[in-house]
């Protein structure tokens, strides 16, 4: 064979073999093209097939959140942890439990050092003993710990490997807290098993609980994870119009009465008197152990015989009818009353202490069973009069029923001879003391809060909006429940009588009277269960009203029930709470603006020298003194200075190069005069943020060179969230602390 066709030869069997390549290729394109194309739902399903379970799992989704005015959480869903182990995990058991055996000495340290119950020889005892055992479910502790922990506890030897090379195998269970504990915790509601039981949470259920989605277990990477074929939608966070701090302040103070008083339950509602909005509700019962607690909604389930409180819209009625004239008078008699030999009505004051006669205003002002009593029945003493008068307060307002939103809600009763099958001629002068009706307390409180209102009655809400993912999808607002309760003429006649209640000397609440507020109101005093002997029967005391009076900013109303300290009074029992409630929100919810302090205390002084000259003393050497003066816990010294300089005081050591730092004011009543005392001390030494707001005390703390850690009075708290006045804190003020000491602030 030639060289030529040697050449020709080899040329030829590469062609062939390039053409057998190129069509080895395209075979091979081609398959690719049908798996990808033709055949791919066939290797879709198959790949689904081998990886994917075909177990339809339920992903659920987070709870929203309640919030308070101010974005405060009330209620939240965390998640909490379990520590556990499965010591059958395969990779864990690799090259004789290698990875189990290097890592155990340390994981045991660790675990001591954390949890702080067992010792570290106990724990590597523990661990290894459960490995021998090849324990599949193996729980470490029996402390279930918060999600900020957990992040420190997968960081330790042999966790931080990961689930399916340690086996560490963490049980996650979500659970609904309150940050501030106890408070208003009936009216945030309850869950159990992520499912709302009352309040809040119960009534606004739909929006809180959010979606669930569906989805499926799938192996990727030898990984199982669960894959979302419709995602969880989370729940909407629902903003309350409650104000941490008025719940605060109400919760506290009708505590302390009912703890002095030993009374069995209690109850608080304050409210917005332009808005309508609840700022705040609480509700107490005594418990087998002497202790108060949120049990059950005494406030808005309640509908008791109001007693007394319900002489004002019985007065209202009477004079918008026309039957009474605030000229006219009562005669009271010596204080009992016997009505067609059928009831007797008693005055507090009988005998020689009797009101006798009386201008009706007084029966309000002194609270006159008696006067009230013949006023009504005198003037409506047949059924047609007597249906008349119900109507009359049914026109005023009297118990118009709304829709608050919450279940098992308490409804009023105010029914005349058409509606009362056994109605009696003498049921209508028990109305006008306040028996044979019922109300529940937000009921009371919503048409007193009318009389605030220049007579407009608005209804009473307690969520202002919905939120979701940071978007306002609902918001709830003021609703007029009726435009005008009564006349002008009326209206002002009506609110001279309750600021009477207070201030005049015959009035039933003289200890509600404050130096610092102007408070109108009117108590109650009522008995309930007693028998036929009436041996041993109990009362229940309220007082409900509103302040400042000149211009209201709040309603508010107070009610105990079986307080067992003393004779029951509406006015020293409730009225009390009322008074200090209403001081202590003046002091730290400061509505007005400082430059107008100094016009409210003249406006008050110019009061107090009307009212002495009504009582026929001489005012002629009065001189106007300040009768309230700010207390304020730490203050920067520029702000003090502005407050001082509007309430015309001086100040005795002002120094402008202070003005950034913290002091307290000594106030000297005699001469008008204040001196600063510096809060902050030298570096080194630990300042006093008690009673600050947490900003505040930040700042302070931090210019004395320490550090901050916060806590809370729930241990349970989330810390990302931290709101409140500092009531505690770790190191005692003006002592040395080292470097690197941490001051913790405790906060309400």
């Amino acid at each position: 064979m030639t060289r030529e066709d040697q050449h020709r030869q080899i040329w030829l069997r590469a062609i062939g073999l390039y053409v057998l390549m190129a069509l080895f290729a395209l075979l091979i394109v081609r398959r690719i093209y049908c798996i990808q194309n033709t055949e791919r739902d066939r290797w879709s399903a198959l790949s689904d097939s081998l990886r994917r379970e075909n177990v339809m799992r339920v992903i659920e989704p987070n709870r929203g959140n309640i919030l308070s005015d101010d974005g405060s959480i009330l209620a939240a869903s965390i998640p909490q942890y379990k520590l556990a182990m499965d010591f059958g995990a395969e990779n864990l058991r690799l090259n004789g439990g290698k990875v189990f055996y290097d890592n155990v000495d340390s994981l045991a340290l660790c675990l001591s050092r954390f949890f702080g119950d067992k010792s570290k020889a106990e724990y590597k005892r523990s661990l290894i003993r459960g490995y021998e055992q090849k324990k599949r479910y193996f729980l470490i502790n029996n402390r279930v710990i918060s999600h900020a922990e957990f992040k420190e506890v997968r960081d330790f030897p042999l966790f931080r490997l990961g689930k399916y090379k340690s086996g560490f195998t963490p049980q996650m269970e979500v659970k609904r807290i309150k940050p501030f504990g106890s408070l208003a915790a009936i009216t945030i509601g309850n869950t159990q098993n992520e499912r709302a039981q009352n309040g809040v949470e119960r009534a606004f259920d739909s929006y809180l609980k959010g979606t669930s989605g569906r989805g499926h277990n799938e192996k990727v990477a030898g990984i199982v994870i669960l894959k979302a074929d419709v995602p969880a939608e989370n729940g909407a966070d629902v903003k309350t119009t409650l104000n941490v701090d008025i719940q605060d302040i109400c919760e506290k103070a009708l505590r302390r009465q009912m703890t002095a008083l030993d009374a069995d339950e209690g109850a608080v509602i304050m409210m917005e008197v332009s808005t309508g909005k609840i700022k705040s509700i609480v509700n107490l019962t005594r418990r087998s152990d002497s202790t108060y607690r949120e049990v059950e909604s005494i406030a808005l389930r309640y509908a008791p015989e109001p007693g007394s409180t319900f002489k004002v819209p019985v007065m209202m009625a009477a004079l918008e009818d026309g039957a009474v004239k605030p000229t006219d008078s009562v005669d009271c008699g010596d204080g009992i009353w016997e009505v067609n030999s059928k009831i007797t009505i008693k005055d507090f004051n009988t005998g020689e202490n009797a009101n006798h006669v009386i201008p009706v205003s007084q029966a309000i002002v002194r609270s006159s069973n008696v006067g009230m009593g013949k006023m009504i029945y005198n003037k409506y003493d047949n059924v047609k009069k007597a249906q008349h008068f119900v109507d009359m307060l049914h026109k005023i307002g009297v118990g118009r029923k709304f829709n608050f939103g919450f279940e098992g809600m308490g409804e009023p009763e105010i029914l005349g001879p058409k509606d009362r099958p056994n109605w009696t001629s003498t049921d209508v002068a028990s109305m006008a003391y306040g028996y044979a009706v019922k109300m529940p307390l937000l009921y009371t409180l919503t048409f007193y809060n009318a009389i605030a209102n220049d007579g407009k009655m608005v209804k009473p809400y307690l969520v202002s909006e919905i939120e979701h993912n940071g978007e306002v999808i609902k918001t709830f607002g003021t609703e007029v429940l009726q435009e005008k309760i009564c006349s002008d003429k009326t209206l002002e006649e009506i609110k001279k009588m309750i600021l009477g209640v207070v201030e005049d000397e015959h009035g039933t609440a003289k200890p509600v009277q404050s130096e610092y507020v102007r408070i109108a109101g009117k108590t109650g005093t009522a008995r309930y269960d007693y028998g036929e002997d009436k041996i041993g029967y109990k009362h229940q005391v309220s007082f409900c009203g509103y302040f400042p009076y000149e211009n209201p900013k709040y309603s508010c109303i107070v009610y105990m029930r079986n307080p067992k300290v003393g004779a029951a009074s509406g006015g020293r029992m409730a009225g009390t709470v009322f008074k200090e409630i209403a001081e202590r929100v003046m002091a730290s919810i400061q509505f007005l603006p400082v430059e107008s302090f100094g016009e409210v205390e003249r406006a008050k002084f110019a009061h107090v020298k009307q009212l002495e000259a009504s009582r026929g003393r001489d005012t002629v050497g009065m001189v106007y003194k300040r009768t309230f003066f700010p207390r304020v816990p730490s203050v920067r010294q520029a702000d003090a200075n502005a407050i001082l300089s509007a309430l015309g005081v001086d100040v005795m050591n002002n120094d402008s190069r202070y003005d950034d730092n913290y002091v307290s004011i000594n106030y000297d009543k005699a001469k008008n005069s204040a001196a600063f005392s510096l809060v902050t001390e030298k570096r080194g030494r630990v300042p006093n943020v008690v009673g600050m707001g947490l900003k505040d005390a930040v700042y302070l703390a931090e210019k004395c060179g320490m550090r901050v850690k916060v806590s809370y009075l729930n241990a349970d708290a989330p810390a990302e969230a931290p709101v409140g006045k500092v009531f505690k804190q770790s190191h005692d003020a003006g002592g040395e602390y080292k470097k690197g000491d941490v001051l913790t602030v405790y906060l309400k």
